[in-house]
């Protein structure tokens, strides 16, 4: 007997499977299987992850009266699902939308109807695209979150709340929540502490855009946290302290300030952003007391700024220098005092760090040529290299640690690192465009590189300030498999 290969074997599956189906896309990607056959036509309707994304329907490049049309459209579609939904529970809902204001009455039915059926995860975003997430702009949050919400909130493992206020006390009743998000709200420490000593599962916390914190301070033991994410918050004594918690991932992007990071030798994972500080003087310091608190760490992140500010890091390199016979000269650049090994000695951490994968997020600038340096002599045991090129935070005042030839920096006189020649195994390359510092820095570690197996080179799509394109791009990534190289094992792949 032969099988027609034409038949549709999964449209005539029972429904309940097709709805299992169904629940493994997102409400997206299950609304469109609608179009599939009349068996399709519904499933959808009864998905357990509810997506509410005004994105769906609202064009941000559209005049303002059009807007106010379609999110009309949008609502009109949620009020529809939610009257026709049959289901008990559901495990997810999230909802978008940046001007709540005139459907204040809808977002309440639809955060109850979330509640009343048990929901797992609740996000609520009534955030604005057009507020600017680096600039200091507190917004005042445009929603409130239900009390009774708060009330059936025993099953809830996950919260985020982006321009929703609510009330602390209520919290008590979150007693299973893991994983909590806020954004673009007004909260203290004070607050934040009595989240954290109300939700004793709490695992993972990440502030967004917050203001009114004078200083960042968990100092608790007992807690769970094992994730810690701050962006951009406002943080009047640019002071962090985490004691207690033995974290696991820890992300900060904002200004340069004062870290204190009790053992953390848990820690796997850190990011590190500070694209947005203004001041050059004075913060190096403050970085490398930093780095060493996330000696653990076995993935790391950087920026460009990270990389500049090495002036008074440098210093504190200077006594180890000092401390093992290496010669070291003392100099003074627009009045800041330098220390200079001899031998073009790139500096490093008086104790190296256990890094395996490092991402350097730069523009291979030669202000951060030295920084690049430090980041490979601190990490000995290296494996992989990510070098995510783009646009940076360029400091004009910029003054290296030691005097260099950026012509010569990675050909002459070199002290090569550790990891280049021992345990550098592969380098990825994002955003090629085959500039003379990105051949030069692919060319030193390509030469030096005897543990190498591969370089991924990801050639940039962005047109280039003289006209160049990806075509010319992938012609200077040809070069780069005419280079030198130690390892017999290498494969080069240009993407």
């Amino acid at each position: 007997m032969t099988m027609d290969r034409n038949i549709d074997m999964i449209s005539n599956l029972p429904s309940s499977l097709l709805i299992i189906i169904a629940g493994f896309l997102s409400f997206k990607e299950a609304a469109r299987t609608s179009v599939l056959s009349k068996q399709w036509l519904n499933i959808w309707r009864d998905a357990m992850h509810i997506q509410f994304n005004e994105n769906f329907f609202v064009k941000s490049d559209e005049p303002e009266e059009n807007q106010k049309v379609q999110r009309e459209v949008f609502i009109n579609f949620a009020r529809q699902f939610i009257a026709n939904y049959s289901k008990q529970d559901i495990k997810t809902l999230g909802l978008k939308c940046s001007k709540p204001g005139d459907f204040l009455a809808d977002m309440q039915n639809i955060v109850m109807f979330a509640s009343s059926r048990n929901v797992r995860e609740l996000g609520l975003d009534f955030s604005d695209p057009t507020w600017r997430e680096h600039v200091l702009e507190n917004h005042q949050a445009a929603f409130e979150l239900p009390s009774l919400v708060c009330e059936h909130g025993q099953a809830l493992k996950s919260l985020k709340l982006f321009s929703c206020s609510f009330d602390v006390s209520n919290f008590s009743n979150f007693c299973a929540l893991k994983t909590l998000s806020l954004g673009w709200i007004k909260i203290n420490m004070g607050s934040i502490m009595a989240i954290l000593e109300s939700c004793p599962l709490l695992e993972s916390l990440s502030l967004k855009r917050c203001w009114d914190i004078v200083s960042f301070e968990i100092s608790k033991p007992g807690l769970r946290l094992k994730s810690l994410v701050i962006e951009e918050c406002d943080i009047a004594d640019d002071f962090v302290l985490v004691e207690g918690p033995r974290l696991q991932f820890f992300k900060f992007s904002g200004n340069v300030g004062e870290f204190l990071l009790v053992d953390q030798s848990d820690l796997v994972k850190a990011e590190l952003d500070f694209e947005t500080e203004t001041a050059f003087d004075e913060i190096g310091l403050f970085l490398c007391e930093l780095l060493e608190d996330l000696l653990a760490a076995q993935v790391l992140t950087v920026c460009s700024v990270f990389l500049q500010v090495q002036n008074l890091a440098s210093l504190t390199s200077g006594v180890e220098c000092m401390k093992s016979g290496i010669n070291i000269v003392l100099f003074y650049v627009d009045g800041h005092s330098q220390i200079v090994p001899s031998g073009n000695e790139p500096l490093g951490l008086e104790a190296p760090i256990d890094v395996r994968y490092l991402i350097l997020k730069t523009s291979l600038h030669i202000n951060e040529f030295c920084g690049i340096r430090f980041m490979l002599r601190s990490c000995p045991r290296l494996e992989i290299l990510t070098i995510d090129i783009g646009p940076a935070n360029i400091f004009p005042e910029y003054g290296a640690p030691y005097p260099f030839n950026p012509h010569e920096f990675w050909s002459e006189n070199l002290l090569v690192e550790e990891c280049v020649t021992t345990t550098l195994k592969a380098v990825n390359v994002k955003g090629f465009k085959g500039m003379m510092n990105e051949l030069q820095v692919l060319k030193y570690l390509l030469h030096f590189g005897h543990a190498m197996e591969e370089l991924n080179l990801c050639v940039s799509n962005e047109a280039g300030s003289n006209g160049e394109t990806r075509e010319f791009y992938m012609e200077r990534a040809q070069q780069v498999l005419q280079f030198n190289k130690a390892s017999r094992n290498l494969s080069i792949a240009v993407l």
